[in-house]
């Protein structure tokens, strides 16, 4: 009997079971939650002077938690506070001046104006009454040229003399003038904003943590001079963690924002992790080199971002290789 139709229908058979069993199982993986791995990575922030200075203080060590607006570090502030009082004193020295000006002239300051304008136009009646008389005697040949220049010398003086007084009792009588006040003003302005970056630079001796964290590393002693945007220690933010996994082009449709996920890592085997989806790429990209195989590769992924939300104690720490397995998404 010949039984090559049988072989030929039993081998058609297993192909078509271990085909619907291929279908099955892709379309199972497909229907199953994406895993992928990445590594734990945190916002950290180098922190440094924004002015050069010698470094006075580090309040804090590596592995010290701190809060947001805590003092870090400081610079020997001495120039700085002698730069500031100086700015100070220029501000009240010109608001006092300005004062002055726009409360005009003290009726003592009129009546002193007017008594000295009195007596230098007595001076040069009495200058003018030598001069005349000097000349008479001159013509006479009854005194020398040199006395006669003399004579005509303190008459100039005693001329200018009255004309600087009845100018300044003009001033006190009119008041300051409008322009003066005005310039006055703009050195109150220049003084004033003098005394703000005094302050400034006084506020900018002081590091402070711009958020909460933990100290990872301290890059400065005290007694060093610190260069401008040095670091001076860094700080990483604990609550601000994420895994960071690619995703295949043909899957990406099954990741959404704000998806849970499951995190977990070779150090805490036995220990689960929450996440949630919080950035996904617009544009794919080919696999990272840092993938094994050229097969991988070459394949286009997409980069997602993994929040760690359900670690209060800090276990998945910087660095750490950890599993992502995102669960069904909400939506």
């Amino acid at each position: 009997m010949n039984r090559s139709p049988q072989r030929i229908l039993v081998v058609l058979v297993i192909l078509v079971v271990l085909a619907a069993l291929a279908l099955w199982a892709l379309r199972g993986d497909e229907d199953g939650p994406l895993e992928a791995s990445g590594t734990v990575e945190a916002t950290e922030a180098d922190l440094g002077f924004p002015l050069a200075g010698d470094l006075e203080r580090i309040a804090v060590d590596e592995g010290d938690p701190v809060a947001a607006g805590d003092t870090l570090a400081l610079l020997d502030a001495d120039a700085l506070e002698s730069r500031r009082a100086g700015a100070s004193a220029a501000v009240d020295a010109a608001l006092a001046r300005l004062a002055e000006l726009e409360n005009g002239f003290r009726p003592q300051e009129v009546v002193q104006a007017r008594a000295s304008a009195e007596a230098a136009g007595k001076r040069l009646e009495e200058a003018r009454f030598e001069a005349e008389r000097s000349r008479a005697l001159y013509a006479g040949e009854a005194i020398s040229r040199r006395e006669l220049d003399r004579a005509e010398t303190a008459l100039a003086s005693a001329e200018a003399d009255a004309d600087r007084a009845r100018a300044q009792l003009d001033l006190v009588r009119e008041g300051t003038r409008f322009e003066q006040v005005e310039a006055q003003r703009a050195q109150v302005e220049q003084a004033e904003a003098g005394l703000a970056q005094a302050e400034a630079a006084l506020d900018d001796a002081v590091l402070l943590a711009p958020f909460g964290g933990v100290v990872t590393i301290r890059h400065r002693d005290p007694g060093e001079m610190i260069p401008a945007g040095a670091p001076v220690v860094t700080i990483m933010d604990v609550d601000d963690r994420w895994v960071l996994i690619y995703v295949r082009e043909d899957a990406i449709g099954r990741v959404a924002i704000g998806q849970p996920a499951s995190i977990s890592s070779d150090t805490w085997p036995d220990r689960e992790y929450e996440g949630r989806v919080i950035f996904i790429a617009s544009e794919a990209e080919f696999t990272p080199a840092t993938v094994q195989t050229e097969e991988e590769r070459v394949k286009l992924v997409y980069q997602v971002k993994v929040e760690v939300t359900g670690d209060p104690d800090g276990d998945l720490k910087v660095g750490t290789p950890a599993d992502v397995r995102l669960l069904e998404s909400e939506r």
